[in-house]
């Protein structure tokens, strides 16, 4: 899907000052992702040793957008993507505390990394020589974090079902929310908002059918978390 506008002129003052919002909440998104999978390792404990080795690769992940910030020179808004951020978050937190691994592994494993995936495939077309390189391994590396969750819910999809879909009713319009927020940067660095919601559509709608939805009802799931972020 093409998710790109224009080749941007990454000197320009209006992209640096947009990039440093884009920036960091690739940088905190994958701070977080690096705090959400070791709790999961706490609570999935069988699985414990992959989820660090996933922990690791978001931790570095945040180190390696870090260093694309420093290249251009921008210093990241981390307040403000905290602040972004912390809606779905909290959402984690309450569901970690809760004991919900499947909610848990939805928000972070489902929700965060389709949006991840979704962001990175638009990004790579108008990334400047640096980070792109970066970001394409990054996106490999999401792709096995996203696989994880859907590996972990699919043998247990009739019990888990009715879950996945209420944790998606409160998460997915957040995560919606917070990409409303950015997208005049988005438009700015040369990604459309459009083309990056759709591609999370398309992304996430894989994951729900890869868990065992059918492909008629992940559609009507989608349609109805579409409508709840517009009401």
């Amino acid at each position: 899907m093409p998710c790109k506008i224009a080749p941007p002129d990454y000197s320009n003052v209006a992209y640096l000052d947009a990039y440093s919002r884009i920036n960091a909440m690739v940088i905190v998104g994958e701070g977080l992702a690096d705090r959400h999978f070791r709790l999961l390792a706490r609570a999935i404990p069988e699985d414990a040793e992959t989820l660090q080795t996933l922990a690791a690769m978001e931790g570095r992940h945040a180190r390696d957008f870090v260093a694309c910030g420093a290249n251009l020179g921008v210093k990241p808004d981390t307040p403000l993507a905290r602040s972004l951020f912390a809606p779905l978050h909290a959402l984690f937190l309450e569901a970690s505390r809760a004991g919900d691994r499947v909610a848990c592994l939805v928000i972070q494993c489902l929700i965060v990394e389709s949006f991840a995936v979704a962001a990175y495939r638009c990004y790579l077309p108008v990334s400047d020589a640096y980070a792109g390189p970066i970001t394409a391994e990054v996106l490999k590396d999401e792709a096995l974090h996203l696989s994880y969750g859907e590996n972990w819910l699919r043998p247990r999809f009739q019990e888990v079902a009715a879950g996945v879909v209420a944790c998606c009713r409160r998460a997915v319009p957040v995560a919606l929310g917070m990409l409303e927020r950015l997208k005049p940067d988005l438009e700015t660095i040369g990604i459309a908002p459009a083309e990056l919601v759709g591609e999370f559509m398309a992304c996430f709608q894989e994951s729900l059918v890869a868990i065992g939805f059918s492909p008629t009802r992940s559609r009507q799931v989608l349609s109805e978390l579409a409508a709840a972020a517009l009401a």
